[in-house]
């Protein structure tokens, strides 16, 4: 081999291993970041309004009219969600404990409260592609938490968390992609039963000098539906 082609080679595998992304597969670090989200909170109440917008592959769009509470408690925090769907209002009270599942309380229209721990919430919200643990995210409560890697995505260095249930029901794993800088989850996929891929989940718009998210997309990919979450610029 000539020493320019032999030169050109070498040259063309460095770049090749520098693009490959090593696999840490580390359990310590991924509990320690999951923990780093669990205990992000907010420090004092706030209201949103926006709209869920849902697609769906063979029926008309719908607009879904959405209010959003955050309520600072003594015992962690709350959230809410108030959608005026077609059939009436339903609302979804989402509490955060650091250290505990979740509890949410969902009240279908005409019908009492249900309450649920954790895993068991599984039921969707306002007919959309959102089950009420994803507005929990509640993953990232889950006992196996490995750290994957840390990537570039969206232009921001990110570190890559695979989360498992103990007892599979609606996913068997989720994979985020959380900003190392503000800890906030900008991607995310989520797997059914069976290992395949079910849902993704993408940050589309967020205001930095508000530190407020602006639109969210959860994508069915089994479905092919889709719904935007998006909250009004004069949240207040």
């Amino acid at each position: 081999m000539k020493l320019f082609h032999l030169v050109f080679a070498l040259i063309l595998a460095t770049r090749l291993d520098a693009a490959i992304i090593p696999s840490l597969n580390d359990d310590k670090a991924g509990e320690e970041l999951a923990s780093k989200v669990r205990a992000l909170a907010p420090t004092e109440n706030a209201e949103f309004r926006g709209s869920f917008e849902l697609e769906r592959a063979r029926f008309d769009d719908r607009l879904v009219p959405m209010t959003s509470q955050v309520l600072v408690t003594n015992d962690g925090w709350r959230q809410v969600y108030i959608a005026e769907t077609p059939a009436g209002r339903e609302t979804l009270t989402v509490l955060h404990r650091a250290r505990k599942p979740s509890v949410f309380s969902h009240e279908l229209p005409g019908k009492e409260s249900v309450s649920l721990v954790g895993d068991r919430a599984t039921n969707t919200f306002a007919g959309s592609d959102f089950a009420l643990l994803d507005l929990g995210l509640e993953f990232f409560h889950w006992p196996k938490q490995v750290l994957l890697a840390r990537e570039m995505k969206k232009g921001r260095g990110c570190n890559v968390l695979e989360s498992r249930p103990a007892i599979v029901s609606l996913y068997s794993r989720v994979v985020t992609w959380i900003d190392q800088e503000t800890t906030g989850v900008l991607m995310a996929e989520a797997y059914d039963a069976q290992g395949k891929l079910l849902k993704e989940f993408e940050i589309r718009k967020f205001d930095r000098s508000a530190g407020q998210v602006r639109e969210m997309e959860l994508r069915n990919r089994q479905t092919k539906g889709s719904t935007r979450l998006r909250f009004e610029t004069d949240a207040k």
